[in-house]
């Protein structure tokens, strides 16, 4: 039996740090687990140092967003037409914006390991890292450092219909505490409204007294914790975003991970919950509790509200639990409760850049046709390399 190749995946900027690249390598393998790549999908800049000290471990891989020989290349040589190959890794908002979608972007990384004939591709982000926060009976924060790639490994492995592995985090809540008049029209509007009574009562901590008890199906991918089996190529979906342009600024949909399961669901595959919480250190400064005024949670807070805006279009057309969204009077409910909701939170946090989520609310609506295109594109493009990679065999 030949060796598996496993590979750790991440989208970045830049490569400028070793954390928290060099602990996931290091719990691998203190678990007797073969990395053989890491697979840098990235946008600005390498730091040759750390490719470096990354190589002590494992090879590495790097793939510069919109500028990658590699990839076009061996596309060209399977003989992928320019459209095809456009639709799977054109980047026409990266030479006068500096952005490309995130869908994009993870797709990088999952192309690169495809063409490369990897077996096993494991996703984290650059906050998250290989252990479970707990809180004792003392309320004191601790640590356990688990087998990472051992669990997902594990599920993959034994169900033969399973394409995917996942799990939520520990640590902070996405969203930092806040409350003022109309947040839960705001948060209708964006259709987070389940989120209301968590962060307007309480410093949401998310922890774990126990893990790998309540394995699970689900359809909601976190790409920061995320197991993918390449040898089920037939089962496997690309990753889809979209984006708005308005105002002269390039807005970046969320998701690319949550609609990731609707679309290994289309492809007759499954996704697994394995209750494997990772500490996930979103705000960047654990244990401080986060203050919402502070300017980069305050931004993140921002374009995470547009991300959900700019998403559910297509989100709610994708998934079968959320057509109702798409009924014009519940689309009025969430857009008038939006406008109420963006001017509070213009004046609460001092801040008028919330005045644009009703405009970008209606313009992510009318490009859904548009998003709905491109993802057709985008399916037709990528069966059509599934194909081409089945006849080279």
């Amino acid at each position: 039996m030949k060796s598996e190749k496993v590979a750790f995946g991440v989208i970045t900027r830049s490569l400028n740090q070793l954390s928290p690249f060099l602990n996931f390598l290091k719990n691998a393998k203190k678990y007797n687990h073969k990395i053989k790549y890491i697979i840098f999908g990235y946008q600005d800049i390498i730091t040759s140092e750390i490719v470096y000290e990354l190589k002590k471990h494992c090879e590495v891989v790097t793939i510069q967003r919109g500028n990658s020989d590699y990839l076009l290349n061996t596309l060209q040589d399977l003989k992928l037409t320019k459209k095809e190959i456009d639709a799977l890794i054109a980047t026409p908002y990266k030479e006068k914006y500096d952005m490309v979608s995130y869908g994009t972007a993870r797709n990088y990384v999952l192309i690169a390991a495809i063409l490369m004939r990897l077996d096993f591709l494991i996703f984290f982000d650059t906050d998250v890292y290989p252990k479970i926060l707990f809180e004792d009976k003392e309320n004191r924060f601790y640590y356990e450092e688990i087998d990472f790639v051992g669990s997902h490994l594990k599920l993959l492995h034994k169900y033969n219909d399973v394409v995917v592995t996942t799990s939520d985090y520990s640590g902070y809540y996405i969203i930092p505490k806040m409350n003022f008049p109309h947040l839960n029209d705001l948060l209708y509007g964006v259709q987070k409204e389940n989120s209301f009574n968590i962060i307007s009562h309480e410093n949401k901590l998310v922890i774990k007294h126990n893990h790998q008890r309540n394995i699970h199906k689900t359809n909601k991918i976190l790409g920061g914790n995320l197991a993918i089996d390449l040898r089920k190529l037939k089962l496997l979906s690309p990753f889809f975003s979209t984006n708005l342009v308005m105002d002269g600024e390039c807005f970046l949909g969320r998701g690319e991970d949550t609609l990731f399961g609707p679309l290994i669901n289309k492809y007759g595959g499954r996704c697994l919950d394995i209750d494997l919480p990772i500490f996930h250190n979103c705000f960047g400064d654990f244990p401080n509790v986060p203050d919402i005024f502070q300017k980069k949670n305050l931004d993140r807070f921002f374009y995470a509200c547009m991300g959900w805006i700019i998403r559910n279009p297509f989100y709610n057309w994708i998934h079968p639990d959320n057509k109702e969204n798409l009924n014009e009077e519940i689309k009025k409910k969430r857009y008038d409760a939006l406008i109420k909701g963006s001017q509070k939170a213009a004046e609460y946090f001092n801040d008028i850049r919330f005045l644009k989520l009703p405009k970008a609310f209606k313009l992510s609506y009318h490009k859904l046709p548009e998003n709905i295109e491109k993802f057709h594109r985008l399916l037709d493009a990528w069966n059509n390399l599934k194909n081409y990679l089945k006849d080279n065999n």
